[in-house]
């Protein structure tokens, strides 16, 4: 009776897809804003480094972005926002957008590689490690199994061992201590075999890139199969990245922009 007067919690993952609208989605360059003057604001406003100018090519990666939205308040004419969680990629590549400043128009890196066949299971479990996340990512991770994303609709269980997992989803920068700890977990899972790397740390370092303390990215120590850029990524984010891994999905994120 509980149950009935509540109602059914789940909501819809088109709903799970969207960015709330008092929440700051992904910077999106907007190329016919991007002046000398915005480009030199947006190199020194950036608290992450997230910006960068190669050339006659100024460019967003937003696997370092924070998501403090300092760049879309303070120069909307050349920052926007994408309002979509749809982000998770098999390249790494496509976390990056690059603008000709010349031609005013995104480069196009090519289709990216399709998810191995081998994983589109109709169930997969995961083994979460932190490989020295702050605790952020994993508690999105754990919000994905609440009554409201509810990802065991979608077949995705966490398991305890590495030993029942058909893949690992991994948070962090991936500290020196334990770079040998999340190796020897990933030999332990059973083939065929994938890797998610979840939010930004896991993905380049984050704002921890560089330190003596950190090997940097996941994919420095396994290869990693699908990469969900955030910081921290929302559980819609991650989700979409679980059904990336399993074939479930067609990646929309191309070179940095949606597709």
């Amino acid at each position: 009776m509980q149950t009935l007067r509540i109602g059914r919690l789940a909501r819809p993952l088109e709903d799970l897809l969207r960015v709330p609208d008092h929440a700051f989605g992904y910077p999106l360059l907007r190329p016919e804003g991007l002046t000398e003057e915005a480009q030199e604001a947006l190199l020194g406003l950036c608290p992450s480094g997230a910006f960068f100018r190669e050339g006659r090519t100024f460019g967003l990666d937003l696997a370092r972005c924070v998501g403090c939205g300092r760049c879309a308040l303070a120069r909307p004419e050349a920052v926007g926002e994408m309002k979509r969680l749809e982000v998770a990629v098999t390249r790494k590549e496509d976390l990056v957008q690059r603008v000709d400043l010349e031609r005013g128009t995104f480069l196009d890196p090519g289709p990216p590689p399709p998810p191995r066949p081998e994983l589109a299971l109709p169930t997969l479990a995961f083994r979460e490690v932190s490989a020295g996340d702050t605790g952020l990512a994993d508690s999105e991770v754990a919000l994905a199994g609440n009554p409201f994303n509810d990802m065991g609709r979608f077949g995705f269980s966490v398991v305890a061992s590495p030993r029942h997992a058909d893949a690992l989803l991994v948070t962090g920068p991936v500290s020196r201590n334990m770079a040998e700890a999340l190796r020897r977990t990933y030999e332990a899972v059973p083939e065929p075999k994938g890797v998610v790397a979840v939010g930004n740390e896991a993905i380049s370092g984050g704002v921890f890139a560089g330190s003596p303390e950190v090997v940097g990215g996941v994919d420095r120590v396994v290869p990693v199969d699908v990469y969900v850029p955030g910081d921290p990524p929302r559980p819609g984010a991650i989700l979409f990245g679980l059904l990336l891994l399993a074939g479930r999905v067609r990646q929309r994120l191309v070179g940095g922009v949606l597709r």
